[in-house]
């Protein structure tokens, strides 16, 4: 490299890269619009000219010259920096693997044609990722020898890679360290996991770690697991959590503005003037050590100061393998309607006793703030309804059909695609569908844009629709649009034995927010329902605190 003796002004001077001979524009050279030539910034300059002709794979460029030239009538002198790119290498690879190690098909695949440096980086890793998932985690390439050879153009050469695999030995499991935990006793975490002392290490088992740890819901973080060997040689794997709060509230709050001379009013817990309800439900996972949970609750509603109703469930679920989890659940349901109600709506004094048959996949990588995954969740329940009448008792069969999905796709960056699908379908043996067994739904988590329970039916749909993005890990905006679906048939009041059918679509749009605050993660939404202007919207509050 020569630097001639002429010292220009820096600041003021050009630079100009001549490639082979030909005058290149510094974006081709991998430069900026600005390049600062000081000393420390020409080197830095020379780095990136280089380092993009090796991606390129001219391995043998280099930097002729660096020459400070003054044009005719020019105030200042250019800087010329001259490069010589040498040839282009176009590169293929073989893997030496000894005799102790089968080759694998896929390791052919990987192996074929000839790529750029990227591309082959990823293949290789592959084969690597494929030797973790076999149980051999330590597995390494090195690179032995290059071939170097004439290509069938002038310019080009050929790079034959000599890739020499060590497999590693193939690993079991020693132990398993839980790190980081304060309150939470390690067994409770190690029984979560998919993999256990004594196993055969695998790699897919091992990377699902932090996601089913996270899914528990109280902890904050979790690390990549280490593989570690200990002077014994012994294999340990770590894990490093990061505690959160195991206890949480969720309240709800809505205003839904008045009509006419009436004024607005909130809803919540109490749902609305006349409508409250109370729910209560402990859940004992892991019962004696066996992978069975068990969970109990009762539920009771004051519906429209007409009727009481009260439910009581025992729930157990047993963990399938993965994310699949089968449920079973014993439900009691009474309802005692007011005298009122008995005379306007018909409405009899029931019991009911029913099973519930169900499964649940989920596969979301975080319960609060989802980024990605699938959640599937349908169950059956069939029972008999017992109603009281003037001549006694009658039993009607009913049967019950819940289904629902939600699909969470990345789009890209920090925004999240969220499509939300609920079904419910209630029959009976009854004439026709009581009220009081009939699906509601409307407002803050099921339609925005309306007020709460608004709708009703025996058979009844909803979807949610949401681009979102992620402010943080526990916070979000987004937009939504939600389409719900009813049917049902009731009597017509006055007329001989005869039921009307009612059948509609409803949809609303809107946005809001899910801030991770202090006080708890607060949730703001404003929907717009059908007939709605800008500002007669529905206001959704939500808050979820842990403690």
């Amino acid at each position: 490299m020569c630097l001639s003796q002429t010292k220009p002004d820096s600041a003021a001077a050009d630079l100009i890269i001549v490639r082979d001979g030909k005058v290149i524009p510094l974006h081709q050279a991998g430069l900026g619009k600005s390049v600062a030539q000081t000393p420390a910034g020409l080197a830095e300059v020379q780095r990136q000219v280089l380092e993009q002709l090796r991606q390129q794979q001219f391995y043998f460029a280099g930097i002729d010259s660096i020459i400070a030239r003054r044009a005719p009538g020019a105030k200042t002198a250019g800087l010329h920096l001259y490069l010589s790119s040498g040839p282009r290498f176009e590169l293929a690879a073989q893997l030496h693997a000894g005799d102790s190690l089968r080759r694998e098909p896929e390791w052919l695949r990987e192996l074929r044609g000839r790529r750029d440096e990227t591309e082959w980086r990823e293949r290789l890793q592959n084969i690597l990722t494929g030797l973790a998932r076999a149980g051999r985690p330590l597995a390494s390439l090195q690179l032995d020898s290059v071939t170097v050879a004439p290509s069938h153009q002038a310019a080009e050469r050929q790079a034959l890679l000599h890739f020499k695999l060590d497999p590693g030995p193939a690993v079991r499991l020693d132990s398993i360290a839980v790190h980081g935990n304060k309150v939470t006793r390690p067994n409770v975490l190690l029984r979560e996991l998919p993999i256990q002392p004594g196993d055969e290490f695998n790699l897919e088992k091992v990377e699902s770690i932090p996601g089913r740890l996270l899914r528990l819901g109280f902890l904050k973080a979790v690390a990549p697991p280490q593989l570690r060997r200990t002077s014994a040689g012994r294999y340990l794997l770590d894990l490093t959590v990061t505690e959160g709060n195991s206890n949480f509230l969720n309240g709800v709050a809505g205003y839904n503005p008045g009509s006419g001379g009436e004024k607005g009013f909130l809803t919540g817990l109490i749902r609305s003037r006349e409508t409250q309800e109370l729910g209560l439900r402990y859940r004992e996972p892991w019962v004696a050590g066996w992978p069975l949970h068990l969970a109990g609750g009762f539920q009771q509603l004051i519906q429209d100061t007409l009727y009481v109703e009260r439910r009581w469930e025992m729930t157990a679920e047993i963990p399938a393998g993965g994310r699949l989890t089968l449920i079973g659940q014993l439900v009691r349901a009474t309802v005692s309607p007011d005298s009122l109600a008995a005379v306007q709506l018909g409405l009899p004094e029931s019991r009911v006793a029913s099973v519930v048959a169900g499964l649940r996949y989920d596969s979301r990588d975080d319960l609060i703030n989802p980024r990605s995954g699938v959640y599937y969740a349908t169950s059956l329940e069939t029972g008999r309804k017992r109603v009281a009448v003037s001549a006694g008792r009658r039993s009607f069969s009913r049967k019950k059909l819940t289904i629902d999905f939600e699909w969470l796709l990345p789009v890209r960056w920090s925004q999240v695609l969220s499509l939300a699908l609920r079904g419910r379908e209630v029959t009976s043996g009854e004439p026709y569908l009581a009220i009081t067994d009939q699906i509601r739904f409307g407002g803050a988590t099921t339609l925005r844009g309306y007020r709460e329970e608004q709708f009703r039916g025996s058979r009844v749909a909803w979807s949610n629709l949401e681009y979102r993005y992620l402010l943080s890990r526990q916070s979000r905006a987004f937009v939504f649009l939600d389409v719900g679906y009813y049917f049902r048939e009731e009597p017509v009041a006055g007329a001989a034995p005869a039921l009307a059918t009612s059948e509609a679509f409803k949809r609303s749009y809107g946005l809001g927010a899910r801030v991770d605050t202090p006080l708890g993660i607060v949730g703001l939404d404003y929907g717009l329902g059908e007939g709605d202007d800008l500002l007669n919207g529905k206001v959704h509050v939500s808050l979820v605190n842990s403690f």
